[in-house]
């Protein structure tokens, strides 16, 4: 049996610079959302960068801990919709 056809957006190929080193990023997302996150992680790297003062972090260091911020966010904004949905399970 033949499954109907999944239409796809068109992929588009970026360039990105972050911490200057560049990368490809190929999806179907716009370059100007790509461009947004990269906007984005680069302020939480230098967020982290100011709040360890005079230390020398590793491009390897600021990553881990940029991402440690990410995945923090995430997962409260992840616990806070699922909390939001039980709620509304609950009022039905």
């Amino acid at each position: 049996m033949l499954t109907p056809e999944v239409q796809q957006k068109p992929l588009n190929r970026v360039t990105i610079k972050i911490m200057g080193d560049e990368y490809t990023v190929v999806g179907p997302e716009s370059p100007e959302y790509i461009n947004h996150l990269v906007e984005t992680i680069e302020t939480k790297i230098a967020a982290v960068q100011e709040a360890h003062g005079d230390a020398k972090l590793s491009k390897t260091q600021l990553a881990i801990l940029v991402a440690l911020q990410i995945t923090d966010q995430l997962e409260k904004l992840r616990f806070a919709h699922e909390k939001l949905e039980e709620l509304i399970q609950t009022a039905k």
